[in-house]
């Protein structure tokens, strides 16, 4: 399990932590507990509030999803859409390439099988990305996990899951080009989504 730094610093142990079930979570969402304005996810049981998106970080979003739109007849591309990734964990990630589904995913949110690629674009939440959602994604199983480095505007390219990481990281800039792994027939410029 990946570590976290400790939610309870400054607490006395006699005030422990609440943690929340998957289940607890999602109907905090449906009955608007949580709603539209509440930008969190939930780490290791621990509802956690996401960094604020700045005009780079949406600007980055809406080129890359204009960048795949090639691929959808292919995949299903999905922007901060909620996914189930396990107990204790339900993340909003940036863009998703997600497996086609007859009635797409109406009836149910996205579980990791579903997944094909998963990008998060990083300003302050560079660490988080890294230290905290990685080792969760490479568990889970997800085949392929982009962090889109904003400030030096590169992707960090991390391939072939294995527990609490992924074997092949590479970091990719400029004129490199880039393939997600369900269509390596179809590539950009690493460059293209930031200008």
């Amino acid at each position: 399990m990946p570590a976290i730094s400790s939610p309870t610093a400054g607490f006395p142990d006699f005030l422990p932590l609440g943690r929340f079930s998957t289940a607890q979570y999602l109907r905090m969402i449906e009955t608007g507990v949580l709603g539209p304005d509440d930008h969190v996810e939930l780490i290791e049981g621990i509802v956690v509030e996401m960094s604020p998106q700045g005009s780079r970080h949406d600007h980055f979003l809406t080129e890359l999803n204009r960048l795949f739109i090639p691929l959808w007849d292919r995949a299903l591309i999905a922007i901060q859409a909620t996914v189930v990734l396990g107990e204790g964990k339900v993340f909003d990630p940036d863009l998703l390439l997600l497996q086609p589904r007859e009635g797409g995913y109406k009836l149910r949110h996205p579980s990791a099988s579903d997944i094909l690629l998963v990008v998060e674009a990083a300003d302050s939440s560079l660490a988080r990305e890294r230290n905290v959602k990685m080792p969760i994604y490479a568990s889970a199983g997800i085949p392929e996990f982009w962090i889109a480095d904003l400030e030096h505007e590169t992707l960090i390219v991390h391939r072939d899951p294995q527990p609490g990481g992924y074997r092949i990281v590479e970091t990719r800039s400029g004129d490199d080009r880039v393939s997600p792994l369900a269509a390596p027939d179809f590539s950009f410029a690493v460059r293209q989504p930031f200008s």
